[in-house]
């Protein structure tokens, strides 16, 4: 009964409360727009959230990595999961004892072969969406578990598949391996404790000053993907933290397994703002831990204190955070003692398939679809869909006169500039954003010279969105730009021009972290606490 009614729940939608359990551990049936998810995960997260995005490209439109790699990094080395030191020399590169391999031009070949390959194969989704998506890369030069040329070479397996302008890249704090956050600053009561800028350990959630404020690592990547968006001081938030039972979505072969038979946890989280409970048509970000950051491990510092629940609240963004464990490789479950997600392949010891958990059939990739999907399921009416194809032909014909006959309406005309504003910098890019314009079919974005004959017309042709990165700055430098939007009638609206400068380039920094002491150390293995400035 138990086993046909959980099917029922996963496939046909009904509320999991008509069986007989507890209704509050399951996901609530939401209005959800599946084609707006966005997702980011720092460490193992952020190679989960590559995988994740590239997987599912179809619908997930924007991925922030924190301390992440590209997809596919482990590669060769991820068959059965049996190589995982190899992994870690390639895709972390900041163990001592563990001799770096570095990320060289024909691994890139290897990875991005491997994403056309899948998705020709419809393991994946096809690679035409990842020109639509955006990505948004953190990495702080004090971060010794995964080094700089990791997350260079996310941004360079990105540019094979993405324009550039829709990649930014913050490299210029003095972070260390960690989820940046300004939940825990700015004053707001209760809120969640986090470390200082450059520390690593603890529950891998810092804090870093940018002037008089807090570096809002959140607020700048679902801005970047969401356009402007409203933040919520974290003692004013009025949406639930809910429970769920993760067991009800992990699958093998078609058949029910216990979470912990794949590395995910009994339990995940959901954080649902009032407006979302109450129907309105919602988004879905997907926030994914890293290491030693599970529910069991740290509570939930990451699911309060990673900064997201405060700009989902008043934007109509639901937010999961699904859950991994540690595992022990006892007969049923993978060597996982640090509730890692998979990016190296744990989870494909019995598939005997190089890179099988990076696709939409990973166990844990499709476990957490599985739940988007579950909130968001809506059942069609094949009926009602059969009368509206079934349209005669006089009935067509009809409405092609009357298309005809008709006098064409005047032309939308645009009634107001755009207004730009800044939403982020590094050492060498200048990310702006404006909010979409009623009438507006497309927007070129200049860099402005000292005279209009030298401005530089920076966007696409077709150009539609709101927000642009402008790439190859120089450090410390100032720009001026101006957003120009354009009406189907073909007037134009001109933004008030913005000057932005760009940070300051990040000192030479060569950290490392021993994964056996669980302490950074120096080049040699020796603990230290110093730390570049």
């Amino acid at each position: 009964m138990m086993k046909a009614c959980r099917r029922a729940i996963l496939f046909l939608g009904f509320f999991a409360v008509s069986c007989g359990a507890q209704g509050d551990e399951f996901l609530p049936r939401l209005n959800l727009d599946l084609s707006a998810t966005t997702v980011s995960g720092i460490s193992s997260g952020a190679f989960m959230a590559v995988q994740m995005g590239v997987a599912h490209s179809a619908d997930i439109k924007g991925v922030a990595a924190t301390a992440g790699g590209p997809y596919f990094c482990a590669g060769e080395a991820s068959w059965s999961g049996a190589a995982v030191t190899q992994a870690m020399a390639r895709c972390m590169q900041g163990d001592p004892f563990i001799p770096v391999a570095p990320i060289t031009a024909a691994d890139q070949n290897v990875m991005q072969g491997a994403t056309d390959s899948w998705a020709a194969q419809g393991l994946i989704d096809t690679t035409d969406n990842l020109a639509r998506q955006k990505l948004w890369i953190f990495h702080g030069y004090n971060d010794g578990i995964v080094k700089t040329p990791v997350s260079d070479a996310l941004r360079d397996y990105y540019r094979a598949f993405t324009p550039a302008h829709q990649i930014f890249y913050k490299h210029e704090l003095p972070a260390a391996h960690a989820q940046i956050s300004a939940s825990c600053k700015n004053g707001d009561k209760g809120a969640n404790s986090c470390n200082p800028c450059a520390t690593t350990g603890g529950n891998f959630i810092n804090t870093c000053g940018v002037g008089k404020t807090a570096y809002d690592a959140a607020g700048s990547a679902l801005q970047f993907f969401y356009g402007a968006l409203t933040r919520t001081a974290s003692n004013a938030l009025k949406g639930e933290i809910l429970e769920f039972d993760q067991s009800w979505f992990t699958l093998r072969d078609g058949e029910e397994i216990a979470p912990n038979f794949i590395s995910l946890a009994e339990t995940g989280y959901l954080y649902v703002p009032q407006s979302c409970k109450q129907g309105e048509v919602c988004r879905l970000h997907i926030a994914f831990h890293g290491c030693q950051q599970y529910a069991d491990k740290i509570g939930l510092d990451f699911v309060k204190g990673a900064g997201y629940n405060e700009w989902a609240e008043k934007s109509h963004i639901v937010v999961l955070y699904p859950q991994a464990t540690n595992t022990f490789a006892v007969p049923v479950t993978p060597l996982n003692p640090g509730g890692c997600w998979d990016w190296w392949g744990y989870n494909d010891s019995s598939e005997r398939m190089t890179g099988n958990y990076a696709t939409q059939q990973g166990l844990q990739i499709a476990a957490v679809w599985r739940m988007a999907q579950f909130m968001a399921l809506k059942i069609e009416d094949e009926e009602e869909g059969d009368e509206v194809v079934a349209v005669s032909a006089e009935v067509a014909d009809a409405e092609a006169v009357a298309e005809v006959e008709t006098p064409p309406a005047e032309l939308p005309r645009l009634k107001a500039a755009p207004i730009v504003k800044l939403l982020d910098v590094s050492s060498d890019q200048i990310m702006l954003i404006w909010q979409p314009l009623a009438n507006a079919v497309a927007y070129r974005v200049y860099r402005l010279g000292n005279t209009p004959e030298e401005d530089t017309l920076l966007s696409p042709e077709d150009f539609a969105d709101t927000a642009f990165v402008d790439n190859g700055l120089e450090a410390q430098s100032s720009y001026r730009y101006k957003v120009v939007a354009v009406s189907i009638a073909g007037d134009e609206r001109v933004a008030k021009p913005l000057t932005a400068k760009t940070a300051k380039q990040e000192p030479a920094c060569d950290p490392y972290y021993s994964m056996l002491k669980e302490t950074p150390v120096d080049k040699d293995g020796v603990m230290t606490s110093e730390v570049c400035k």
